[in-house]
Parts: structure tokens; sequence; C-alpha cells
């Protein structure tokens, strides 16, 4: 097995510290850019809630109201809190499909507001631990990745189980227009569906990884110039020193009478050896001659 030599591991250990810190450098900017861009799509979606939210008050306190005291016999979808904050909504996000805010439940009254495989999922984790109140994250719809907040929707107004008990409560209208299975049974403090506020994230994670791709860059061009640099500089104050060092101390071990070559320049560590191994033959050739014995 070869014993590799002074120069070959600093350069190893040169290019294993360059790549240790060139990956943890990268992928240190890349969390930190992906933290940012999360935030970022938080604060967004928090804000685009909170309208969602304002409007659901705003129908349920001045439009509601108003249109029970018609007694009309046609059922107005836009006195449903949920079906105006998502039409709105639509209508403010119509130039990009990827914002979407839905209400989405296991038994809804309007079809289209049924609950999806994830969004099933959601409630079932929100009404197996009631101390969860929100869920934030990112998922794949397959054209672009997604950030999604969503919060659980408690039945907590006794007001909703006129729509939302039985048939036989319920509004004619409504019955006329849903029918009188989908939308009842529910009962106060259950989670009925999940509110799910989505933000496309896409651009922003596609920005980060360009980011950290040019910081590596940079990074991987910093750390050659310096590699070669360190390089070159340990091989003139250290490994060229300590290879002529090497060699002459082998001459002198075998006692000849060629003088050995000692490095005068280097580090001062190694001239002081070089010093120490030159008294060190001067002692040795001097107690020979005492001796008699031709150094």
């Amino acid at each position: 097995m070869s014993v590799p030599t002074i120069r070959g591991v600093i350069r190893r250990n040169l290019l294993i510290v360059f790549l240790i810190a060139l990956f943890a450098g990268g992928g240190g900017f890349y969390l930190l850019l992906e933290h940012a861009a999360m935030d970022n799509a938080g604060q967004q979606a928090e804000l685009m809630l909170q309208s969602a939210m304002a409007v659901r008050g705003y129908t349920t306190k001045h439009i509601l109201p108003n249109f029970q005291k018609l007694n009309d016999a046609v059922f107005h979808e836009e006195t449903v809190p949920a079906f105006a904050a998502q039409t709105v909504f639509r209508t403010v996000s119509s130039g990009d499909a990827a914002y979407t805010y839905r209400e989405a439940g296991l038994n809804p009254t309007a079809p289209s507001d049924r609950a999806g495989p994830f969004e099933v999922d959601l409630i079932r984790q929100f009404r197996s631990d009631s101390n969860l109140t929100e869920m934030r994250g990112v998922i794949d719809s397959g054209r672009q990745r997604l950030f999604y907040l969503a919060r659980p929707m408690r039945l907590k107004d006794e007001r909703c189980l006129i729509c939302h008990d039985t048939p036989a409560r319920a509004p004619k209208a409504m019955l006329a227009k849903y029918g009188p299975n989908n939308g009842f049974g529910w009962h106060m403090g259950d989670i009925i569906a999940v509110q799910l506020l989505t933000v496309p994230v896409t651009q922003q994670f596609r920005s980060t990884l360009e980011l950290v791709s040019i910081l590596i860059g940079g990074l991987a061009l910093i750390f050659a110039i310096a590699y070669f640099a360190l390089t070159a500089a340990m091989e003139a104050t250290v490994a060229g020193p300590l290879d002529k060092l090497a060699h002459a101390a082998e001459q002198a071990s075998r006692s000849t009478s060629k003088t050995p070559e000692l490095p005068a320049s280097g580090a001062r560590e190694i001239r002081t050896l070089a010093e120490a191994i030159q008294r060190l033959r001067i002692s040795l050739a001097k107690a020979l001659a005492q001796l008699g014995t031709k150094p």
C-alpha cells in the first residue's frame, strides 16, 4: 500500500474542505431562499384568505337578512356566504387559475363544493386533532407547485341548521334547486368543511434555483482560484522544503561523504528543523572523527 506524499495530503485536504464549503454554502443559501419564498407565499395566502372571510362576513351580516325579508320562492345563491366568497375570489384571480379558494366539505349542498382526495385528507386530519387549527405546505398540481393554506370550518352558528339539519326544515326553494340528499345532517361543533387557498410558488422556487446555481458557480470559481493559489503557496513553503529536507536527511543517515543540501527557505519550523539536522550531522561527523572513523 503506497504512502501518500505531503503534496497529495495537502491537495486532498484542501479539496475536501472546499467541496464541503461549496455544498454547505449552496445548501444553506437554498434553504434560506426557500424559507423566504414560503414566508412570502404564506403572507400572500393569509391576506387573500382574510379577504374571503371579509366577503363571507359581509354576506352574512348585510346580504342574507335583507333577502330573507323578501320571502322569495326562488333560492338565491348570492345569499350563501361560501358561494359569495368563492365567486368573488374567482373573479379576482381569473388571470391565474393557480390562485384558488375552496370551501370543500364531505357533505356539501352544492356538488361543486364536494371535497377531493387531498381535501378529504385535510378534513380527516383536522377532525382527528382538535388542537390543529391550520395546515400549510406545498403540493404538486402536475403543472406547477402550489403553496396551500388550510383551515377547518366548524359549525358554530345555529342559524346554519335551518338549511343543513334535515330536509324538512330547509327552505323549499333550496330543496327545489339542490334536492333533499346533499348538505343535511350537520351538527353543532362538527368540522363540516375545510377552507383551502392555494398560491403558485413555481416561479419563486425556479428563481431560487437560479440564484443558488449562480452562487455555486461563483463559489466554485473562487474556490478553484484559492485551491491553486494555496497549493502553490504550500508547495513553496511546506511541500518543497520538506521534500528537500527528507532527501538531505536520507543522505545523512547513510553517512556518505557527500554533504547534503539542506533547504534554507520555507516555513520557520522547516528552517529550524533543517538547522537542527545540520547541527546533528556536524556533531555526528565530529564524534566519528574523534573515534578515528572517517565519515
